[in-house]
């Protein structure tokens, strides 16, 4: 008997050894993971976009620290507070156009080969096509214009889709929010994505989604109508085309964009599924402009041109601005050209043109395919107070800077009521003064700090101050910005 029961003190403890030994390992765990979660930070610019766990898109004014959790979650750092995110974290730059992804995304290229990004994933702009799973039943959809096949739907730079186990989905960006009660197929310039399906398409390529970490969609496709041959029509017609810009800039254009949202409006008049930009171009068989893209200082513009018994002579552009006018020839075999060095926020009027020979005299004839009037983008700026100092009597201002667009000096202004004491009469009254003062810019820079003395000024002390940046200089000329920022000194 006692050989057995030292056999089964053995036992028990061998059990709780091996139980210490887990929890100390999963403790352990979990403070490595602690330690280590704290010591990752990174950097949400000036300007960008982050959606929080409660699906709300929060605009960041100014620099903010996006940290993670030892549980893989993310939280922002704003402002004094911090939001709960979600292990997924999408930041999309409106002033620079980049994104930058948090966590597990899985990317499909076109090949059907899936990778996967961890961490931190950087895209330099939202020109480059891609396409990622987040999660069962949510993606990520990533071009420069994304549109429903029945141009009802019209996105620019990224749209998250989140379905429902119907196979209905919702659609977000930071300038798009909807749902969708059909099904629904969106179409970029590589692929389109047959959302309750969930079928991807690269040219001839299905791609089953749902093969990729699995989904729960429960939608079943309704059966297809036989159609009646006898009233059946081959459904053949030329489509018109349509231009646009990417809806975040200050230009419009002369045209009407299609319900959903503003952006570019791709073949408006026909009601067939357009798979891409190549059947588009399939489609038209005429020669225009498929769409204009309008940045800082350049267009963009995607174009055909149809010549099948090379009739013409040349392809080219005017681009006409206060009755100036720059020609630059078109290539019949290009589809894309880059119009450059334009002024920010600027009206230009492009004709595109082609000329054809008269058969019996040999005359040029010029013909005026396409007229558009657009409008390149204003460069963004904002402007904070940064420091107040009762040492110095003055303040110190700081201007967040357009990314990518050089200047040399920022012009600002600082308004408010002064105390003026009449010396006659010893009367105290309230005058309007106004201080202007300039940041000299160095380098490409994403802010630039400038001081305002306040000596001589005996401001009142309820008086809402008023900074303002009136204007900004450099290669591109003077261009008039009017960014306010009201504040009390409280002193």
């Amino acid at each position: 008997m006692r050989r057995k029961y030292d056999l089964r003190n053995k036992r028990n403890f061998v059990i709780i050894l091996i139980i210490a030994i887990a929890v100390i390992g999963v403790f352990s765990l979990f403070i490595y993971k602690y330690n280590h979660a704290s010591k990752i930070e990174y950097l949400v610019e000036t300007g960008s976009v982050v959606q929080d766990d409660n699906k709300d898109f929060i605009n960041v004014q100014e620099d903010a620290k996006l940290k993670i959790r030892w549980n893989d979650n993310y939280y922002l750092e704003y402002q004094d507070k911090k939001v709960n995110l979600s292990k997924k974290v999408i930041v999309f730059n409106t002033i620079t156009g980049g994104m930058k992804l948090y966590g597990k995304f899985y990317e499909i290229d076109k090949t059907g080969k899936i990778i996967e990004n961890k961490d931190e994933t950087e895209l330099k702009n939202t020109t480059t096509n891609k396409f990622y799973k987040l999660d069962d039943r949510k993606y990520l959809l990533i071009d420069r214009q994304i549109v429903s096949d029945d141009r009802t739907i019209e996105a620019s730079n990224y749209l998250l889709v989140e379905l429902d186990k119907m196979g209905n989905a919702k659609l977000s960006n930071n300038k798009l929010n909807l749902k969708t009660i059909s099904p629904t197929i969106l179409v970029t310039s590589e692929y389109t994505f047959d959302i309750a399906n969930e079928i991807l398409r690269y040219g001839s390529l299905n791609i089953d989604l749902k093969k990729i970490i699995g989904s729960t969609n429960q939608y079943v496709p309704e059966p297809e109508e036989e159609e009646n041959s006898e009233n059946a029509g081959d459904n053949t017609g030329n489509g018109g085309t349509g231009i646009g810009g990417d809806g975040t800039g200050t230009g419009t254009g002369d045209w009407n964009g299609a319900p959903g949202g503003p952006g570019t409006v791709i073949n408006n008049t026909d009601t067939g599924n357009v798979e891409d930009i190549g059947e588009i171009k399939n489609k038209t068989k005429m020669t225009s402009v498929v769409r204009a893209l309008e940045g800082l200082t350049q267009i963009d513009i995607d174009y055909v041109v149809y010549d099948p018994y090379n009739e013409y002579k040349s392809v080219y552009a005017e681009i006409v601005m206060d009755n100036k006018i720059d020609v630059v020839y078109l290539s019949k075999n290009d589809t894309h050209i880059v119009f450059d060095k334009l002024i920010p926020n600027t009206k230009y009027k492009l004709n595109f043109i082609y000329t054809t020979a008269n058969e019996e005299t040999g005359e040029i004839i010029p013909t005026t395919f396409e007229s558009l009037n657009l409008t390149t983008k204003m460069p963004k700026y904002s402007i904070s107070i940064y420091k107040i100092s009762n040492v110095s009597n003055s303040l110190t201002y700081r201007v967040y800077l357009q990314e990518g667009y050089s200047i040399d000096k920022v012009n600002v202004s600082l308004s408010f009521k002064n105390r003026v004491r009449d010396e006659e009469t010893d009367e105290v009254s309230l005058e309007d003064e106004k201080i202007t003062g300039t940041a000299m810019v160095g380098g490409n820079t994403k802010y630039v700090d400038g001081t305002i003395k306040l000596d001589g000024y005996d401001i009142d002390k309820n008086s809402v101050l008023t900074l303002n940046i009136d204007s900004v200089s450099g290669n591109y000329g003077l261009l008039e910005i009017n960014d306010t920022y009201t504040f009390r000194l409280g002193r």
